[in-house]
Parts: structure tokens; sequence; C-alpha cells
């Protein structure tokens, strides 16, 4: 897979190669947190880390980063929802023991890995969206083959369960098993390679997803702040590797 291009925010720092990583997480924290002063800011931030490391960023950063930010808004999201935060705790841990020097192995972290990254992809799973175009489809369906216009509602209403409940199902499921493995390989072998290869950014999208309602403006920004936030502290408590 070929490595994402350096964040422009980091181009012109001679000599300090940015992890592909960082430059993809940096990428979409920047586009999520919105209005170009903030974004300008937060990315000289961070410039001045990477380059205060000349580029040799620890990959222990990921796991602090997990320890400061991630998991303790993934933990507090499924709390929200009334479900076990068991999946978020177990991560958690692994990724606090890792940040103590503790190594651990694939299996040990693709365990713990799947349950967190199946309901986080559950839950990000843009659902009343899906539910709406299918309820459409299958009631514009109905129309067309004689049923009344009740009928119709009931039909597209009772499809679009069915059918978005297994898509969330395969979705989660699917995405839940190949992330997993990947990250998992990535964590064991502490290869900020292979961990830029399982495309980060995407996972960023999906907690603050779940962590923000998207129809709420003002907590999606806060989500994309405090994650962005918790970024440049740990970049600015590291020690170049």
């Amino acid at each position: 897979m070929t490595s994402p291009e350096p964040h422009p925010a980091f181009q012109s720092s001679p000599g300090a190669a940015v992890p592909p990583w960082l430059a993809q997480v940096s990428e979409v924290l920047s586009d999520g947190l919105g209005g170009a002063d903030a974004a300008r800011a937060w990315e000289r931030r961070v410039r001045r880390e990477v380059e205060r490391l000349d580029g040799r960023v620890p990959f222990r950063v990921v796991h602090d980063w997990y320890c400061a930010a991630v998991g303790p808004m993934l933990a507090e999201a499924g709390a929200r929802r009334g479900g076990s935060v068991a999946p978020q705790q177990g991560v958690l841990a692994l990724h606090g023991s890792a940040l103590d020097g503790g190594r651990i192995d694939e299996s040990t972290w693709r365990a713990a890995l799947e349950p967190e990254l199946r309901e986080l992809f559950h839950h990000a799973y843009p659902y009343a969206e899906a539910h709406a175009t299918a309820a459409s489809a299958a009631g514009s369906y109905a129309l067309a083959n004689g049923y009344d216009a009740a009928e119709a509602a009931r039909y597209g209403e009772t499809y679009a369960e069915l059918n978005t409940a297994a898509n969330v199902r395969a979705h989660a499921d699917a995405n839940a098993l190949a992330n997993a493995a990947a990250v998992a390989a990535a964590y064991a072998a502490a290869d900020p390679d292979a961990y830029a290869a399982t495309w980060p950014s995407a996972r960023v999208r999906a907690v603050v997803r779940v962590h923000a309602d998207p129809r709420d403006e003002q907590g999606e920004r806060a989500a994309w702040a405090r994650l962005a936030d918790g970024l440049a502290a740990c970049l600015a408590r590291a020690d170049a590797a």
C-alpha cells in the first residue's frame, strides 16, 4: 500500500520526516477542527514538536494518545449508551501496559481489539441515513407494484428495519475482523509503517461519530478538538525514538 503524502503543514520542515501515520492522522484532525485559524494554530503546535524530535516520533505516542484521549472518549460513549465498557477498558489497559514498556503479543492485542472495534463500527454506521434510503426505495417499489400509500409506507419501514440491521451487523463484523488483525500486528511489532497502512484516520472519524451526535455541530467540534489537543500533548511529552 502506498504511504500517504505528508500533510501540507509539515512540508516546510526540512530534515524532519513525518511518520506516515502521523501525517495521515494530522490531516483528518486538521480538517475536523474546522476554521482556518484553529487548524493552523494546531498544525504549528504539532510541527514544532515534530521538528523538536527531528521527525523521530516514537511509536509510544500512539499508545499515549489512546490512553489520554481516544480510549476515554470511547468509554464515555459506551457508558452513555448504557452498555458495558469492558471492551474499551480492555484495550485501554493494553495501551497503558505498552506505554509502560510492556511487550504484548499479537494474539492478545487482537483478542482485545475485536470486540472494541466491533462496537465502534456498529455505532459509527450511519444507521438513520441508511434506514431512510432503504425505506424510501422499498416504499417506491411497493407503490409501483399496486400497494396503496399506507401499505407502501409500512412495507418500506419493515424492509428498512430488516435490511439496515443486517447491514450494520455485517459492516461491524467485517471491519472489526479486518482492522483487529492488521492493527494487532502493527501494535505487537511497534511498526509505524504497518500502523499507517491500517488507515487510522478512518478509525479517528469513527471515534468522533460515536462520541458526538453528527447533528450537534458544537459537540462534534469539541470531539475533534479533544483528539487534536490530546495528540499534540502526547507529542510534547515524547522523547525522540
